[in-house]
């Protein structure tokens, strides 16, 4: 496992950093999105509906590539490429506080969802 610097965690935690995430989809072409991001100092954190394409495609094949950015700043950004674990426990407490985070609100949007723990293999660093 690859270990993430005091600055991508910093910028993983702050509620600057959004990330896109890249995950393979049946054919196994890329599918990729933007999403808010977290950490728990040792993997990144993304939170999702078990329904979207991008849990449909882990629960499949769990590899994956996260690239961070500050949106402050996009040229300063960190990629990671790792495996992903779809995560049940916690993950409308975990949406609930990603929205306070991000918009400063409850979260309104849909349920059922699953936190995507990011083991990272490789990081990249750009600046972050």
């Amino acid at each position: 496992m690859a270990e993430l610097t005091n600055g991508q965690i910093e910028l993983a935690r702050g509620g600057r950093g959004f990330a896109v995430v890249a995950t393979l989809g049946p054919g196994g072409a890329p599918q990729t999105s933007i999403v808010w991001v977290d950490t728990d100092g040792d993997h990144l954190l993304v939170n999702t509906t078990n329904t979207r394409a991008k849990a449909r495609n882990l629960r499949r094949d769990p590899r994956i590539s996260v690239l961070v950015f500050d949106v402050g700043d996009p040229h300063r950004y960190f990629e990671v490429e790792g495996t992903a674990e779809l995560v049940r426990d916690g993950a409308e407490e975990h949406i609930e506080e990603l929205s306070q985070r991000y918009d400063g609100k409850e979260f309104a949007g849909p349920r059922d969802r699953v936190i995507v723990k990011v083991t990272p293999r490789r990081v990249f660093d750009y600046g972050a």
